[in-house]
């Protein structure tokens, strides 16, 4: 029987809510910034061009953009990468803006 390593992960960084805030917008930038990820984004929210501007005055949004990344492996790696960042600063933000019932 072969056994197999196992993928450990580091945990999420702790941050504030205008930290985690500051990391979604840039997030949301990055998105933005392409207009295949806007697409996807705007399809699975359910938000359309017009609509976006009074979404993002939702004390939910941010958390919402956090919420999506989370939900896409793919989507927050690259975007980690692009933006320079670990991985888990992402997920730290989007735990600081959407925390978790069994914290």
């Amino acid at each position: 029987m072969r056994i197999l390593p196992v993928k450990t992960y580091a945990l999420p960084q702790k941050m504030s809510a205008d930290e985690a805030e500051t990391v979604a917008v840039a997030v949301f930038s990055a998105i933005t910034g392409d207009g295949e990820r806007m697409s996807r984004f705007m399809a699975i929210s359910g938000l359309e061009p017009h609509s976006i501007r009074a979404a993002a005055e939702s004390p939910r949004f941010f958390a919402a953009i956090l919420d999506y990344v989370a939900s896409d492996e793919p989507l927050l790696i690259a975007l980690a990468s692009e933006m320079n960042i670990r991985p888990e600063r992402l997920m730290g933000a989007h735990l600081a803006l959407s925390p978790s019932e069994f914290e």
